[in-house]
């Protein structure tokens, strides 16, 4: 009984201890938020590099597996020279795309950008005498001058308050030159993580075996062997679909001569890799577009985004990722709204996958339990 009680008295005063410390972090954490978010941000910016590198050989790994070992397969040559062969074909196919992407869609958007400047005078003519035509009541034009005075404010301080054009400008141009360096260090990266892949597993195995108890560190590989799987499939099979998804915006688009259709075929294309809502988010800024210029064509263009999403939401994206994801509906919505609000635009395209991963390790711990209980639920 006294040990009994010993055991209980250890266990509270462990669980009283983890809880203060805890707290205590906690309460530090919340007086020194501004000091620890500049030591994070430190940390991001150090670590960016190797997180391009990461992602880069993540995306390029199936890629030089595919070239290594079924086109070199039967290829008289050793395993270094065929590695060095499948690293350096993935890497130049790599940036071929990247360089076809800015020589072809760039010039066009750049197009389409400088024509809707150009003509913007013109559409507020127009959506002003469009809006003189309608009848507004007193209210209405208390709200639209509302409107009308925080917009001229906000572009006011824009271009000459603290926060002025220039200022913005050379944030802007600072964070895209640290970004394009970080992106081309990660391809170097890139290329000795690809060309040491096994090395780098079997370090990282060693590594978890000497922490971690046996049991707990082939979990530890399941659970990475599952995400990147998950990834792997969404990755791909997203990208693949929101190309289908561009190209047949911009054949239908300028079948029905709608205005911009580079422009608008980009926008939808890009934020179809944003499960579910995506379509509906390139749609809106693309139709706002349209209704100024045109409301007739803003109309068109609408009927023609939900026709398309529901051929991508019921056959198109179905047939590419089948059940790969294994997500219910109402998950997925979940793993979009929470990564979107967490992670911003990353969050929502990368929810989904890790709410997979979440959803399937949380379904065979209760499948699991309830074996182990032995109770049958329907």
């Amino acid at each position: 009984m006294k040990d009994r009680l010993s055991q209980e008295a250890k266990q509270n005063i462990l669980v009283l201890t983890i809880s203060g410390v805890l707290i205590a972090t906690l309460c530090f954490a919340f007086m020194n938020w501004d000091s620890i978010a500049e030591f994070i941000a430190k940390i991001w910016t150090a670590i960016a590099p190797f997180v391009w590198g990461f992602c880069i050989a993540f995306v390029l790994s199936p890629l030089r597996r595919l070239c290594e070992d079924r086109w070199l397969s039967g290829v008289t040559m050793s395993k270094r020279v065929k590695r060095t062969l499948s690293v350096a074909f993935s890497l130049v196919l790599f940036i071929l795309i990247i360089m076809l992407f800015f020589y072809v869609l760039i010039p066009q958007l750049t197009s389409s950008f400088e024509t809707l400047a150009a003509s913007m005078d013109g559409y507020v003519s127009t959506l002003e005498k469009f809006l003189d035509r309608v009848n507004q009541s007193k209210e209405a034009d208390e709200i639209l001058m509302t409107l009308y005075d925080t917009v001229k404010n906000n572009i006011t301080n824009w271009v000459s308050g603290p926060t002025a054009l220039v200022t913005k400008v050379l944030s802007y141009s600072v964070t895209i030159v640290r970004g394009v360096f970080n992106f081309f260090v990660g391809m170097i990266i890139a290329v000795y993580m690809l060309m040491d892949q096994e090395r780098w597993i079997s370090q990282f195995k060693k590594l978890t075996y000497a922490v971690l108890s046996t049991e707990r560190a082939e979990e530890l590989f399941r659970v990475v062997n599952l995400t990147a799987k998950m990834l792997d499939n969404f990755i791909f099979g997203k990208a693949l679909d929101s190309l289908i998804i561009g190209l047949a915006t911009a054949v239908c688009c300028g079948l029905m001569k709608i205005p911009y259709t580079p422009l608008i075929a980009f926008i939808v294309g890009i934020t179809n890799m944003i499960p579910v809502f995506g379509p509906f988010i390139g749609a809106i800024p693309c139709a706002f577009i349209l209704l100024i210029i045109s409301p007739a064509k803003a109309l068109e263009f609408v009927i023609f985004v939900i026709i398309l999403q529901q051929v991508d939401g019921n056959i198109l994206g179905p047939y590419i990722l089948g059940d790969s994801m294994g997500l219910p509906p109402l998950w997925v919505m979940a793993a979009i709204i929470i990564g979107g609000a967490v992670w911003g635009v990353l969050g929502m395209f990368l929810g989904v996958p890790l709410f997979s991963v979440i959803y399937v390790l949380v379904r065979e711990f209760v499948v699991k339990r309830l074996r182990e209980r032995r109770i049958r639920v329907s």
